[in-house]
């Protein structure tokens, strides 16, 4: 795949720039929580971090219509001077926990684009039957920046200052920019979407979402997930302080990125050689939920980011399988709207989640939580298996 220069690029571009979302996100949320020592504000912080994309949609035709190399670097530098700010403020000691959440709100904001024109371009620049190889090597993206960067974050909080950590997170992106400044586009690719008008595409990435029963089950799925997964943001700090230990923090999110990542690369190679992309999608996500299940019975020991590591690895094997389904069944001068509709009613569900459990955390501990996240995860499962056209969908054969 590093051999389509392109893609290269793109692939990366996302490595750098991941690593940087991965330092912050454990930075900020270890310092929120002990300079303020409230579970709510840990909440807060995720909220502040994920509600932008329930407004993701309103970028989709701006996606569309516009050079996606531009677009994305124009996000990281958006990125890169919000977490600048955030650094000055930790510096000068002028940070609070509303200023920083209100600052690390519009970081998201730019942040959030920079997945849907990198899953918009990827058609564009990788052939069809090696759209699932390319999902796969951007997966080790996410998931091996996060194995890396959790497992060392956990670590330098102890030795290094947030001020310092954030000076980190700006050269990542800086880098990132520097990555994606090379990629080579069609500027011709886009001219056609210019034409037509804000107003008339602002809700067509839904209508295409809801016409297509495949998608709309999967986007249905994915709200559910991600609003447990807000909550599990939540949790895991919890959990950590609970052993009071930011190195807990630290391993609990390496082990599930490397389970994730181990997922997106040796397991779902290994899993779409012995079954269909569908049925493998259903199994995955199954074995997910029931990952989780048995996480609860180990929750208050170290053994918990073990058990998580090895759940996450049917979680990233979901996460290569997913994306193809839209970059297949949909028109490619429409991912734009789509991908950001998508972001809009599933990922957005993660900041409420993140707030709902934030406050209610002291009401359910960590154990029912996790119950009632491998249930829900295994009835998402059978949502998918009962969906004829996710269930059989083969790639191979579209």
């Amino acid at each position: 795949m590093l051999k389509n220069q392109n893609f290269k690029y793109l692939w990366f571009g996302r490595l750098s720039s991941n690593a940087g979302d991965s330092i912050y996100y454990i930075v900020l949320s270890w310092y929120i929580l002990q300079t303020t020592n409230s579970s709510f504000w840990v909440g807060i912080l995720n909220f502040a971090i994920f509600i932008p994309n329930i407004f993701s949609f309103l970028f989709g035709h701006f996606i569309d219509s516009h050079d996606n190399k531009k677009t994305l670097i124009f996000c990281e530098l958006g990125q890169l001077i919000a977490i600048s700010i955030l650094a000055c403020t930790v510096y000068f000691e002028a940070a609070n926990p509303l200023l920083t959440c209100i600052i690390v709100f519009f970081a998201a904001l730019f942040g959030m684009n920079t997945y849907t024109i990198q899953d918009t371009m990827m058609p564009k620049i990788v052939p069809k039957k090696d759209l699932t190889r390319a999902q796969s090597y951007m997966s080790f993206a996410y998931n091996g920046t996060e194995y890396f960067f959790n497992a060392i974050t956990g670590f330098l909080i102890n030795i290094m200052s947030t001020f310092s950590l954030l000076l980190v997170n700006c050269i990542t992106f800086i880098i990132s920019i520097g990555s994606f400044s090379r990629i080579k586009t069609e500027k011709e690719a886009v001219a056609s979407q210019k034409d037509s008008s804000f107003k008339e595409n602002i809700f067509k990435g839904f209508s295409l979402i809801l016409k297509e029963r495949a998608i709309l089950c999967i986007a249905v799925g994915g709200s559910i997930a991600n609003f447990l997964f807000g909550g599990l943001n939540v949790y895991i700090v919890l959990i950590a302080d609970a052993q009071d230990s930011p190195v807990i923090l630290g391993l609990m999110t390496a082990s599930m990125a490397v389970g994730a990542l181990i997922g997106s690369t040796l397991g779902a190679t290994f899993i779409l050689k012995v079954l269909p992309h569908g049925k493998a999608l259903v199994l995955c996500t199954l074995l997910f939920g029931v990952g989780i299940v048995i996480c609860a019975t180990v929750v208050s020991s170290v053994l918990v980011t073990v058990v998580f590591g090895i759940a996450n690895i049917f979680l990233g094997v979901t996460h290569v399988l997913q994306k193809p389904y839209f970059q297949v069944l949909l028109p490619k001068e429409d991912l734009g709207k789509v991908f950001s509709a998508l972001f809009s009613v599933s990922v957005g569900t993660l900041p409420i989640g993140a707030l709902f459990f934030g406050a209610i955390a002291g009401n359910l501990n960590a154990f029912w939580f996790l119950i009632l996240f491998g249930v829900i995860y295994i009835a998402i499962a059978l949502l998918y298996m009962f969906n004829k056209k996710v269930f059989h969908f083969e790639l191979s054969e579209e």
